[in-house]
């Protein structure tokens, strides 16, 4: 029976070099890819950085966009209508994330120590919070009176203007504005019909009325959470 003939040691030399050429062929098709951008791994990464940084700017433009007042100068004196009583004088003060002041200041004095606070809301659906949508990711507030005890709301004090879009979100550029400015002049409207608040992602429309007992000496911060309710926290006296 015959045999092949073997390899030649030069053609045994070629095959030889010709694999180890491969992987240095692969290697530079992989880093030529890698210049082009075409690694998938480095795709995946400048993918996932986009999304971070995406995620970033919505969560600091949400958080900007959470409406936070201070009352504090506050000053007692006995009352001269009530007997036993006292008239409260004290200041309302919006703040920014950084706690400066947007604004103007304002000075009330009521009867009593009871103050309240009159505001609307406006909560959207629970998906559009979670994914942090710019245009429904966020609770929006108004600020529309205060009152004291012995005082009727229609005799409160106005902040800012019941259907109108209060100016601490903004102008009137950005791609929110006109959605926020429909949904403060229709307020009441988008309130009571349930399927016109469903198909622009309300969840619910209403007003909200907390109050506190206002200390001499004492702050208090009213906020409202990007998913919760409106709360009045008494400030500690290193805050």
């Amino acid at each position: 029976m015959s045999r092949l003939p073997a390899p030649s040691r030069r053609r045994r030399g070629r095959v030889g070099l010709n694999l180890l050429l491969v992987p240095a062929a692969l290697a530079a098709g992989w880093l030529a890819g890698r210049g082009r951008g075409e690694d998938p791994h480095l795709a995946r990464i400048a993918e996932l950085e986009r999304q971070v940084q995406d995620l970033e700017f919505r969560i600091e433009l949400l958080r900007e966009r959470r409406r936070v007042a201070i009352l504090d100068r506050i000053e007692q004196a006995p009352s001269e209508q009530r007997p036993g009583g006292v008239r409260t004088r004290f200041r309302f003060r919006e703040v920014d994330p950084a706690g400066a002041t947007l604004g103007r200041e304002q000075e009330f004095e009521i009867e009593g120590d009871l103050v309240y606070l009159d505001a609307q809301v406006i909560k959207f659906d629970d998906e559009f919070v979670e994914r942090r949508d710019l245009l429904r990711g966020s609770t929006l507030l108004l600020f529309r009176r205060l009152f004291g005890e012995y005082q009727t709301p229609a005799e409160g004090f106005p902040i800012d203007t019941a259907g109108v879009r209060p100016a601490a979100y903004g102008g009137d550029a950005g791609p929110d504005a006109a959605f926020q400015e429909e949904l403060w002049r229709d307020f009441w409207r988008y309130a009571n019909d349930p399927a016109v608040a469903r198909q622009s992602g309300v969840r619910a429309m209403h007003g909200e009325a907390p109050y506190v007992k206002l200390a001499p000496g004492r702050a208090y911060e009213i906020q409202l959470r990007t998913s919760g309710g409106l709360t009045i926290r008494t400030l500690d006296d290193r805050e």
